[in-house]
């Protein structure tokens, strides 16, 4: 039940498949599989309102919710996200555009946030990246958002990812 302790965790909140819980000042995702499931969802499709077990649901074109617990966890291990994704710099004329991601899994919280292999972010928050400096300066300002969005080019085509934490 909330506000129970496990061990050395206290339990903010109990979901359908995992909970939450704060040990030592952070929040933890702890969470749970109901044996094989086979998905009916067509491979590739996504649809506005979908939500499952990851935290995370598109709420409309690029729109897009996400528990504050899964951005924490994602925020407080930057060494992690290395091993979940590649960024490297996109450059035109010598001049950084921005930086192309790689090696993003189906599965990944990177892929539920809309993000695609190729797509190349150019902004967070309105701040260019342009240099690891400010990549990392952009980083740091998710760490006490509410709203972010995401600037990028898919296929050619530029487009705006609005995230909102909850």
């Amino acid at each position: 039940q909330q506000g129970d302790k496990i061990q050395d965790a206290l339990i903010k909140k109990i979901e359908r498949q995992r909970v939450i819980v704060e040990r030592n000042g952070e929040l933890e995702l702890i969470t749970f599989e109901e044996g094989e499931k086979k998905s009916t969802k067509k491979r590739g499709s996504s649809k506005d309102g979908e939500q499952d077990d990851s935290g995370v649901e598109k709420t409309g074109r690029n729109k897009y919710t996400i528990d504050q617990a899964v951005l924490d966890e994602m925020l407080k291990n930057p060494e992690k996200l290395t091993t979940q994704i590649r960024a490297s710099q996109k450059k035109k004329n010598g001049e950084v555009l921005g930086y192309r991601l790689s090696g993003i899994r189906r599965k990944s919280v990177f892929y539920k946030l809309g993000i695609k292999n190729g797509d190349v972010v150019h902004s967070v928050n309105g701040r260019p990246l342009t240099s690891m400096k400010e990549a990392m300066d952009a980083y740091k300002t998710l760490q006490n958002s509410k709203n972010f969005t995401f600037e990028l080019t898919r296929r050619r085509k530029r487009r705006t990812h609005e995230y909102e934490v909850r």
